[in-house]
């Protein structure tokens, strides 16, 4: 087995070689691509949308469950493309993370609407597994078609108890936190 000192060397050099191809790639193929302008157009398409949607009553709830689910994606997501399970060879942003469009953005905004929309945990429930049906069996394999997604390790199959189990474990969350924070506030009194 090598050196460890000799290790970090070759880890640096394979690391500023893949930097580099990274951005010749990014700047010759993804830069003003179909790919890059599909991307950014539903960002902003999905955030204006679910402004006018958001119960801005609920702001803080729903918008606090969003950036938790957006978190919890990203590292999945990265968990995921670190196992070389799946890659993304287009990206909006060369500095910006794989799939920063879609962890921050798309994915987050329909779990935040599904949250607002659906409180009671069977209606919440049913509604995440069209979600999930929707996300891994149509939106995954037109992203595939799209070139924006591609899968090495995986199927499309795997992803959908990902989706319903995460957007459960967080609504679960979020009633914990809520009913400590009641139960705090009422304490309080």
């Amino acid at each position: 087995m090598p050196e460890k000192d000799v290790l970090i060397e070759e880890i640096e050099r394979v690391h500023k070689n893949l930097t580099d191809l990274r951005q010749e790639y990014w700047l010759h193929y993804d830069l003003f691509s179909y790919q890059w302008w599909l991307l950014l157009t539903v960002f902003v398409i999905s955030w204006v949308v679910w402004w006018r949607l958001v119960d801005k009553h609920r702001l803080k709830e729903v918008a606090s469950f969003g950036v938790s689910m957006s978190y919890l994606i990203y590292i999945l997501d990265h968990v995921g493309y670190e196992l070389n399970l799946w890659l993304y060879p287009h990206k909006f942003m060369r500095i910006l993370p794989e799939a920063f469009i879609l962890d921050l953005g798309i994915l987050p905004i329909l779990h935040m609407l599904v949250f607002q929309y659906f409180r009671e945990w069977k209606s919440f429930i049913i509604a995440n597994t069209l979600l999930a049906a929707v996300l891994a069996f149509i939106c995954e394999p037109i992203s595939v078609w799209l070139g924006i997604y591609k899968m090495l390790n995986w199927a499309h199959i795997y992803s959908f108890p990902i989706y319903i189990l995460k957007a459960v474990m967080m609504k679960r969350l979020f009633e914990i936190i809520i009913r400590k924070q009641n139960a705090s506030t009422n304490a309080e009194r």
